[in-house]
């Protein structure tokens, strides 16, 4: 009995250094910030939105994925940005764990008629209804395998205009 329960010590063990060095896959995004803190939605030159994001991906495959940019205020309205290589091909094949900073940028923010409750990726982040005159911006990050992982989303901006 005693042999059977310091294997299973030693397996238990085994496997959790193997968990520790496995980084999951799925990329994280953590929203840095969002400008401008008003967007005035009838005018072409002040309704762009740029949000800085911090990334981490565990096998290093964010690059060539997607940047799938949530407007809260409604469903479906939901810009997808395509993202640049980030790591060179040699990393991803060693799927090396990479980290850093992205600028994503939504043109043309425009009134829509809002939802009743919060879409579901908003609301899986936390954002509760939305509201007349403000507007958040939740972003999740697809990399090229296909892994979703956590997203964040913006504080709520102010809205003025139409």
């Amino acid at each position: 009995m005693r042999a059977v329960i310091s294997t299973l010590i030693t397996l238990a063990g085994a496997a959790a250094l193997v968990a520790c060095s496995d980084p999951a896959p799925e990329p994280s995004a953590t929203v840095i910030s969002a400008a401008p803190e008003t967007l005035y939605l009838g005018d072409d030159t002040r309704n762009d939105l740029a949000i800085v994001i911090a990334y981490a991906d565990g096998d290093g495959d964010l690059g060539r994925g997607l940047a799938r940019v949530h407007d809260c205020r409604a469903d479906a309205v939901v810009t997808e940005l395509m993202l640049p290589s980030i790591a060179s091909d040699e990393a991803v094949a060693e799927q090396v764990s990479i980290t850093g900073e992205l600028e994503l940028r939504v043109n043309d923010v425009g009134s829509v008629v809002l939802a009743a409750a919060a879409p579901p990726a908003c609301a899986a982040l936390g954002v509760v209804a939305p509201a007349a005159g403000v507007a958040v911006f939740c972003v999740v990050l697809v990399d090229s395998a296909g892994h979703e992982g956590d997203g964040d989303c913006t504080a709520a901006l102010a809205l003025s205009g139409p």
